[in-house]
């Protein structure tokens, strides 16, 4: 499989825009679409993305952040509890894969990707906003609610934590195995 996970590169934005709007838009309803089929992330300026290409083409992405405010923070009843959380807390955001790439390896290797980078910036802790649907893909992860899902456009929204110390073994070992 021509395969590759990378931090993303400046001429990776247009593939970035279109992933957000084919998920975020058109598939979730939690944005409007647009005619050009392109959605902006709010988060672009303090986000770091990683992508992965097939064949010469972005067919996933996630990003990560440690800047605050977080996009999660809207979703909770009171944003003090992020205060309690490990000293280096990461944002993770967009977890997006295009349908022919889901169910395959791309979202290990795009994950492998991300965890690698943040862990050596020092993160001890994640959050993030699971889309419902999803939810007991990132339990399986080791991450655990917040609080309730909070609708967004079409969409709810879970906000989530996972300490790494906490990550499952098996997720673990298959980060350092990829």
């Amino acid at each position: 499989m021509n395969l590759q996970f990378r931090t993303a590169l400046p001429e990776d934005l247009g593939a970035i825009r279109r992933l957000n709007h084919s998920a975020f838009a058109a598939e979730l309803g939690q944005h409007q679409t647009t005619e050009d089929g392109l959605l902006a992330d709010a988060r672009e300026g303090v986000s770091r993305y990683f992508v992965a290409v097939y064949a010469g083409r972005v067919v996933g992405m996630v990003c990560a952040s440690f800047e605050r405010p977080f996009s999660v923070e809207s979703r909770l009843e009171d944003a003090a509890i992020l205060e309690a959380l490990p000293a280096r807390v990461c944002e993770v955001r967009l977890l997006t894969i295009e349908r022919e790439h889901r169910n395959t390896l791309v979202i290990a290797g795009l994950l492998t990707c991300m965890f690698r980078d943040i862990v050596r910036a020092g993160a001890a802790c994640l959050v993030i906003s699971g889309v419902t649907t999803r939810v007991p893909m990132y339990e399986r992860m080791g991450f655990r609610a917040l609080g309730p899902a909070v609708p967004q456009g079409n969409a709810a929204f879970v906000p989530m934590v996972l300490r790494l110390a906490d990550l499952p073994p098996q997720i673990r070992r298959g980060i350092e195995r990829f």
